[in-house]
């Protein structure tokens, strides 16, 4: 890692941790805390990924491309949250043309619940919002869809058909946004809130269906606890997060 990043991944590491925990101190009890973080999330990935990225070809995802939009999803709580006040606010809109999106999210949560990252590539169940060949949510997207950056689409419509090919990923991009992920974890950890990573679809049905969710989860309520998909790891990333704690 280059520029303001010169200490390499673990000075960005340290910084975005250093301003998650500003974001939780300043902002807890403030209704206006998920989107605080969020924010600070996607913006310091996005200038991050960029800066790390220059010099690679580019990124051939694009509007009609939506090859990977069947890939498993997992997402921090304020992600989820993040989403369901969006699809609250804009439910409306997409309901007057016709579009249900909660009757979409229901339908594609209950055909991909259990499946393995293969099945549910290769079943090519798409995302609930995708419409039109375009992402409904898309200004809300979690971490792991802007993580997710091709530059070769044919390989991964190759992949998508059960074939073999490597799609060309870009390790740029995959990194910056699992150290952006960890470190928002380790500060949700650090204000005891519930800090884990739920299946994407999963998390946010839940969140629709109970009104009161966002609120338990900022009281310390571990809302997605039953949900979660890195309680096999979580012991050595607590061990990971606290060795790295700033002093």
């Amino acid at each position: 890692m280059t520029g303001a990043q010169e200490g390499g991944p673990q000075a960005f590491f340290a910084a975005m941790r250093v301003s998650f925990d500003r974001i939780l101190g300043e902002g807890r009890g403030d209704p206006r805390l998920v989107e605080a973080l969020t924010a600070q999330a996607f913006e310091s990935y996005e200038r991050t990924a960029e800066i790390q990225s220059a010099g690679q070809p580019e990124p051939v995802c694009a509007r009609g491309c939506d090859t990977c939009c069947c890939l498993h999803v997992s997402a921090t709580a304020p992600e989820i949250f993040l989403a369901a006040r969006f699809l609250r606010l804009t439910a409306p809109a997409f309901a007057r043309h016709g579009v249900d999106l909660d009757e979409r999210l229901a339908r594609a949560h209950a055909a991909t619940a259990g499946k393995s990252q293969q099945e549910r590539f290769t079943s090519c169940q798409m995302c609930p919002f995708i419409i039109g060949g375009a992402c409904a949510i898309y200004s809300v997207r979690t971490l792991a869809c802007r993580g997710h950056v091709s530059y070769d689409r044919d390989a991964c419509h190759d992949v998508a058909a059960g074939g073999d090919s490597d799609a060309l990923l870009s390790g740029a991009h995959r990194t910056v946004r699992s150290l952006v992920q960890s470190a928002l974890q380790a500060s949700l950890r650090d204000a005891g809130l519930d800090w884990g990573v739920c299946e994407f679809l999963a998390g946010l049905d839940r969140a629709l269906r109970d009104e009161d969710c966002e609120a338990r989860w900022l009281r310390g309520e571990k809302v997605f606890s039953d949900l979660r998909e890195d309680l096999g790891v979580a012991q050595d990333m607590a061990a990971t997060f606290d060795a790295l704690r700033p002093s």
